[in-house]
């Protein structure tokens, strides 16, 4: 019988987050009410201007075979975008709209990678990068632990870039970052970010900047994209989406900004891997996101914000869930090694499950993660708060192990 594609190790890659929710969703069927802690998708409506812009788009006609590279009523308005809030300058034809965050990765990886390429990837990293690196031919990925130690103030810029240093190989190509970060919560300073900077430069690397959360920043932190420092627009791909800032997942749609030298190979990458661009009616309704209203966008800030201090307050006065204070995205990250007592993090998830609470296991981001859990704030006010009450409820009775 002939090697089946399914064969390939990349394809037999298990997905964490699918086991938990499987599990979730068989208790709920047997009446069990279950918090979702574990998922990482807004919880919130699309703003109705979208929706809106979306039907006039559809009624107008904007129904058919889309540009590859996007409308150029989109990426203009990009264009604007990027220079006002990112401080990116570029031109439409640096941006190529792509359906969703995850496959502008994919395009970026595609476009770097080849056979013997390895990208040193900060950890803990989001769950899909290594399929993605995978998938470009031959290509590799190598960790270096970052955001957990930022976060705490535990690693300085000197620190950080003598630790990416320290794991860059002859092969290495780029450096894959993603600031609001998940599953920490961490959001990279403008001299962690030149430290990261100085070492590309030095050693002639690209970098991949993941930005999905790019708008959720808590206690006046600010997001800052690294291809804005001086030196790194040119070797830097910056990598957006629609799904988190305006509640868009479904949607499917995101983009790519990368140098002017890469726009010869987009245009390949776009036709050879991609069978049809965003829906074009997509593409009005993003542009009305990014030009019409932004409150809701600052609303579902403030509710991520709140929602992230009502879990810490929660938790507060056990010692067996340590939450390091998240300073943008949706989630925190949890230690909980005190509560494991030398089980597995699956042990723990599953018990977790039992007093309603589903939650991702750590190794989902990292084989190393294995004391760690994320707990999502996309999910309602009541659950977190109820979550944290279960959580604590449960240690105050048991204790750690």
């Amino acid at each position: 019988m002939p090697r089946l594609i399914a064969d390939r190790p990349v394809l037999r890659m298990t997905s964490e987050l699918g086991k938990v929710m499987a599990a979730a969703r068989s208790r709920e069927q047997a009446g069990e009410r279950i918090m979702h802690l574990e998922r990482g998708e807004p919880d919130f409506d699309t703003p109705p201007h979208i929706v809106e812009a979306l039907a006039a788009a559809a009624r107008a006609g904007e129904t058919h075979y889309p540009d590859q590279r996007g409308t150029l009523a989109l990426r203009q308005a990009l264009v604007e975008k990027l220079a006002r809030e990112n401080g990116i300058t570029c031109e439409p034809d640096d941006i190529v709209m792509a359906n969703g965050g995850t496959h502008a990765l994919f395009l970026a990886f595609q476009a770097l990678l080849g056979d013997g390429d390895e990208v040193l990837v900060l950890s803990p990293h989001w769950m899909a990068i290594p399929k993605l690196i995978a998938f470009a031919a031959g290509a590799r990925m190598r960790t270096a632990p970052a955001y957990l130690d930022l976060l705490e103030g535990a690693l300085d810029p000197a620190g950080f870039a003598a630790r990416l240093r320290a794991a860059l190989q002859p092969q290495t190509r780029g450096i894959y970052l993603n600031t609001p970060n998940n599953p920490t919560g961490a959001v990279l300073a403008r001299e962690q970010l030149a430290a990261l900077a100085e070492v590309a430069i030095e050693r002639d690397l690209w970098v991949v900047s993941d930005e999905a959360y790019e708008h959720l920043v808590f206690d006046g932190a600010r997001h800052i994209s690294i291809a804005s420092l001086p030196g790194m627009a040119e070797r830097t791909l910056s990598v957006y989406t629609f799904s988190k800032s305006y509640a868009m997942t479904g949607w499917r749609v995101g983009y790519l900004v990368s140098p002017p030298a890469l726009r010869a190979v987009m245009g390949p990458l776009l036709a050879f891997y991609t069978t049809h661009g965003v829906f074009p009616s997509v593409q009005s309704a993003a542009r009305a996101a990014l030009t019409g209203p932004q409150e809701a966008v600052q609303q579902m800030r403030r509710a991520y914000q709140e929602r992230r201090d009502l879990l810490l307050a929660g938790l507060a006065g056990q010692s067996a869930i340590r939450v390091p204070v998240p300073r943008g995205a949706f989630y925190g990250f949890a230690n909980v090694g005190a509560a494991l007592g030398g089980r597995d993090v699956w042990a723990l998830v599953e018990e977790w499950l039992e007093l309603g609470v589903a939650v991702l296991p750590g190794t989902a981001f990292g084989p190393e993660y294995g004391d760690w859990v994320r707990l999502s704030l996309a999910t309602r006010r009541e659950d977190v708060v109820e979550a944290a009450a279960r959580l604590k409820h449960h240690y105050a009775t048991v204790g750690t192990r």
